[in-house]
Formats: C-alpha cells, structure tokens, sequence
C-alpha cells in the first residue's frame, strides 16, 4: 500500500513538472520528454503495487527477481545521488583573481537573441572582465539550427554591447559540444599551462572543469553563472545523465 502511495506521488510529480516546464519553456524543450516517461513509469509501478488486486502481481514474481531489482534499484539511487554530489561541489566555488582567459561556453540563441541561460554566462563572464582587466574572454559556439549567426559573434557583440573592449574579446565559432568548445578554446589559446575560468551555468561547471582538464588545459577553475530557477530540477536531472556519460565514455 505504502509502495503504492510513493510511486503515485512521484507520479503525479513528475505529470505536474513536465506540463509546467513545458509550458515555460516549449513543448520541445531539452530533456523534458524525461518527465512524460518517468510519469508512465511510476503511474505503472503504482498500479502494480495497488492494493486492489485480487491476487497480488508481486506475488508471481521470484524472490530471487525481487532481491535483484532491489539491488539494482538501490545502487541506481546511489549512483544518481552520487552525481549529484559531484554537481553540486561544482557549484560552490568561483575563481579567484588573475585567470588569464575566461572560456565562455556557448549555449542556443535564437537568431541573433542571446537566450536566458547564456545571457547568465555573459553577465558573470562581464563581471569577472570588468574585475580583472587583464583577462581575455574567450567566447566559444558555432552555428546551429534556429542560429544567424555562430554563438560566439552574438556572445561576442553582448559583451562588447556592455562596455567590454572588442579586443579582449577572442571566438571559436566552430564548436557544436562543450568538448569541442574547450578543444576548440585550446587551440585558439595556444598554452595549455594558461590559467584559464570557465563560465557556464552552475550546474554544468563540475563537468565542464572535468572535460577541459581532459581536453589538454593544466589550470582550470570555474566561474558560476546562476541558472533559471523554474528550471532547475530539469537541468539539474539531466545533467547527471550527462555526468554519469562522460564518467563511463573515455573520449
């Protein structure tokens, strides 16, 4: 019964959140068809373990079949928290003084318009340029479907639209994935052992250190940029995937 309870709840949950995120933010959005299918999945777990069945569905199953889904249950639950962990250790640290490039990665923008998520990498990337003047910016994004132009000129004419110089503003507009992004970067740096901070969205920066160190760079921190609230549970889910991914594929 209690079984029952839990898995309609989470259910129901996972319904609610999949109709209000795509409301926000598109039916099409990223990852969010995840919420659709795990609601499937917990109402059909709920319907198994409903109390109303005149024989029971566990009962037919072995008792060996349930201690190994058990097992596997238990250890996917601790995987997931895992990843989380890692995320969430990514989030609490922002660089110190002094980086030499501040690696901007890219995300979509809609024509030219700079979208939510990237224009929160942009202001944290503007706020450590006005800081340090040294810095370089580096911004880092090709050309997609939906896009004008490549990521990086419109993440480029933002920055320099708030004040930073056109000079300290370097691009790779070739990238289409984080890895190229910072691969990309490296090339156009030239110096592995460059102190470099990569700007991304808060929940993206454990994996994105993770990869720029695998890509060649020597001295890597991170620059957080906060991500959108009424997304972040989503961003949050999806970017374990991406974690747990890149932890098992060596690239």
């Amino acid at each position: 019964m209690m079984a029952a309870v839990i898995f309609l709840i989470l259910a129901i949950f996972c319904l609610v959140y999949y109709l209000f995120a795509a409301l926000y933010a598109g039916f099409g959005s990223s990852f969010l068809s995840f919420w659709l299918f795990a609601a499937i999945i917990f109402f059909g777990l709920a319907f198994v373990f409903a109390p109303f069945h005149k024989r029971p569905v566990l009962a037919a199953i072995p008792h060996g079949v349930k201690v190994a889904a058990a097992v596997v249950a238990a250890a996917v639950c601790v995987f997931f928290c895992t990843m989380e962990g890692l995320i969430i250790s990514g989030m609490v640290e922002t660089a110190g003084p002094g980086a030499q490039y501040a690696v901007v990665l890219g995300a979509q923008v809609r024509g030219r318009r700079i979208t939510k998520s990237l224009k929160k990498r942009l202001e944290a990337a503007r706020d450590y340029l006005q800081e340090n003047p040294e810095a370089i910016a580096v911004c880092c994004g090709g050309q997609g479907t939906g896009e004008d132009v490549p990521e990086a000129e419109a993440m480029r004419d933002w920055l320099v639209e708030q004040g930073i110089d056109k000079t300290r503003v370097w691009m790779e507009d070739r990238s289409t994935s984080t890895r190229e992004n910072l691969k990309f970067a490296l090339d156009l740096i030239g110096d592995p052992d460059a102190r470099i901070a990569v700007v991304s969205n808060n929940f993206h920066i454990y994996r994105a250190k993770r990869i720029a160190k695998r890509v060649g760079f020597t001295d890597v921190e991170g620059i957080v940029a906060a991500s959108d609230p009424k997304l972040f549970i989503n961003y949050m889910v999806r970017e374990a995937f991406a974690l747990a991914k890149d932890l098992m594929i060596a690239r």
